[in-house]
């Protein structure tokens, strides 16, 4: 775009050459046709003169969600950082339009009698539009007309908006409010079954002059429809089964919410790859009663996953699995897996029945082979057993039996130890995001035990707690709290495996040291595990990026067999990239009482 220097130049130069033109020939015609091409060419140049560069739009006297509606009503407003803009009578045009606009802006927050003075300035760099807003007192509501008739009159769930506080006698108003509230009680009305319901009245009346309004809503929710049955399309597996993914029974009302339920079920059991539930409101009896056909599309039965990595505690490692989603038409599944790395390997086969409740409820059965090799133990682990696992909402619950046959070697001492382990859990996790929280915590509780009596070498029970919560200081500053407590009761310890003793140290234990290298040594200097465990960490991130953390963090804590251990400190810091399937990290931390520094780099959500 020219500027208004170069424009300028521009219409003298043509003026001097017209000028020496009519001196050349002293006709008196020719100085006529020369004023008519300066005529010509200043008016053509003159909207090219008055074009802006730029463009402000200053609104003063209003804030907050106030201004921020008139900013989106105002023409102008919406031209603000635009690469070109159009011709200065435009502009004019649209800033003539202002006071409508911010009549129009100010109206749906109930400001009837508002007042504006505006100007339109050039500047240096194009154009100021300054508008003096007075919004005037606000409108509130004077009387109300609220009512509900047809079969859902009664019910608590579609009358409760009644007593909304935007709707009452003397609230502001606030249209806004009122559009989002009858939205919500027809969707609500919907979700409960009342497919037909509606507002016959919906009116907001202003008097303006006396800066009031009446409300009038009157809900007819219509008739209630309820399930006739659930019809499901061809699938791998028994319709039985797929009746136990809803909650809904014959005769109940056809509830958005548990069809959306129900959908969710059928999608993550894995058994289909698409699900479509269809209410077919017109197939309706003269009960209301409707059937709901629920579209399903199979998946793969089989499915195969590869991984590789590396992680401090584990060294380069890699995994495979098969999953077969459906072993029968009882919806049974079966996984193997297998993972190899510098310091355990494992072999496992899982075999899952669904429950009463697919969703929540799963019975399994595994069998596994284990080896583990680090500095100080050596151990391998064949197990087989059996698992009732329950979830609720964000708690878990499991119980199951296991035989457990293990070799281990604390230096050159080997031992062989069968045990069978009752045991049972339970946990809870609160977050408001998983892979990225603000805030959450989450706690877990272990109990195991045997006895020489039932098929075992030695009799112990132990316990383990683990919490780790989250919380954010501010936006970009969070604290992070971790414990593990454990402790075992044992005949003979001695004869306890090596996979059943504490041990501390770690990427999610006391940073700074190897893993699993704190605990009791024997006499030879090797680390053979304890009956305690005791272990903490307190680390703080801030938010460097919009996907980088920086963090500092001290880790504190041991395994040992006598309560007057001391425990191991290490201090460090860290940075963390939040990956789309969780933050990936790398400390560096120094052990406080034994010196020196070692990396860790793990990855996984932080609760």
């Amino acid at each position: 775009m020219l500027t208004k220097d170069q424009l300028l130049l521009m219409f003298l130069c043509a003026i001097l050459s017209t000028v020496q033109f009519v001196r050349g020939t002293g006709s008196k015609l020719t100085v006529t046709s020369a004023t008519l091409v300066l005529l010509l060419f200043g008016s053509a140049l003159a909207p090219l003169a008055q074009a802006a560069d730029e463009l402000e739009v200053v609104i003063k006297g209003i804030e907050g969600d106030l201004e921020s509606n008139v900013r989106a009503h105002l023409s102008l407003s919406r031209l603000v950082g635009d690469e070109s803009l159009p011709s200065v009578s435009r502009i004019r045009y649209l800033h003539g339009q202002a006071a409508k606009e911010v009549s129009a802006g100010l109206t749906p927050l109930g400001y009837f009698n508002s007042h504006v003075e505006s100007e339109l300035e050039q500047t240096a760099t194009g154009w100021r539009a300054i508008y003096h807003i007075d919004a005037g007192p606000r409108a509130r509501v004077r009387r109300q007309e609220l009512s509900v008739t047809g079969e859902g009159a009664d019910d608590p769930s579609l009358t409760r908006w009644q007593s909304r506080p935007a709707l009452q006698v003397g609230a502001p108003l606030d249209q806004q409010a009122y559009d989002a509230i009858k939205a919500e009680v027809l969707e609500r009305a919907a979700g409960l079954g009342y497919y037909d319901a509606r507002f016959t009245q919906a009116q907001i009346v202003v008097d303006a002059p006396d800066n009031s309004a009446d409300i009038r809503l009157a809900l007819d929710t219509g008739p209630l429809y309820r399930l006739r049955e659930i019809r499901f399309s061809d699938a791998p597996v028994r319709e039985a089964l797929l009746a136990r993914y809803s909650t809904l029974e014959t005769g109940d009302p056809v509830a958005t919410d548990q069809l959306l339920e129900m959908q969710r079920g059928l999608v993550d059991s894995g058994y289909f790859s698409g699900v479509e539930v269809q209410p077919l409101w017109d197939e309706a009896d003269e009960d209301r009663a409707i059937p709901v056909e629920v579209y399903l599309t199979s998946n793969k039965r089989t499915a195969y996953r590869f991984g590789a990595g590396y992680g401090t505690d584990t060294g380069a490692r890699m995994s495979a699995s098969q999953r077969r989603r459906w072993v029968n038409d009882r919806g049974h599944r079966m996984e193997s897996i297998l993972r190899l790395s510098e310091v355990t390997n494992t072999l496992l086969f899982n075999y899952e029945i669904p429950g009463r409740n697919p969703v929540t409820d799963t019975y399994q059965g595994r069998a596994s082979y284990e080896q583990e090799q680090t500095d100080s133990t050596d151990s391998e682990t064949w197990a087989v057993g059996a698992q009732d696992q329950r979830a609720r909402g964000n708690q878990s619950w499991h119980w199951g039996l296991g035989l457990e046959q293990e070799t281990f070697r604390f230096g050159d001492d080997e031992q062989s130890t069968m045990l069978l382990v009752p045991e049972g859990g339970w946990s809870i996790v609160s977050t408001d995001n998983r892979l990225n929280p603000s805030r959450g915590y989450r706690l877990s509780i272990d109990l195991s035990g045997a006895a020489e009596s039932l098929l075992s070498d030695t009799s112990f029970v132990q316990t383990q707690v683990s919490g780790k919560a989250v919380y954010s200081l501010t936006d970009d500053l969070r604290v992070l709290a971790r414990a593990d407590i454990g402790a075992t009761a044992a005949t003979d310890f001695g004869l306890m495996p090596a996979s059943r003793r504490f041990f501390a140290g770690g990427d999610n234990s006391v940073r700074g040291y190897d893993y699993k290298e704190l605990g009791p040594e024997d006499n030879e200097g090797e680390v053979r595990g304890g009956r305690y465990l005791l272990a903490g960490s307190l680390e703080m991130d801030y938010r460097v990026a919009p996907q980088w953390r920086a963090a500092v963090f001290w880790d504190s804590g041991n395994a040992f067999d006598s309560l007057d251990t001391p425990l191991k400190n290490s201090i460090g810091v860290g940075g963390r990239w939040q990956s789309p399937v969780g933050p990936v990290r790398v400390d560096l931390a120094h052990p406080v009482e034994d010196g020196g520094f070692r990396i860790h780099f793990t990855l996984g959500p932080d609760l």
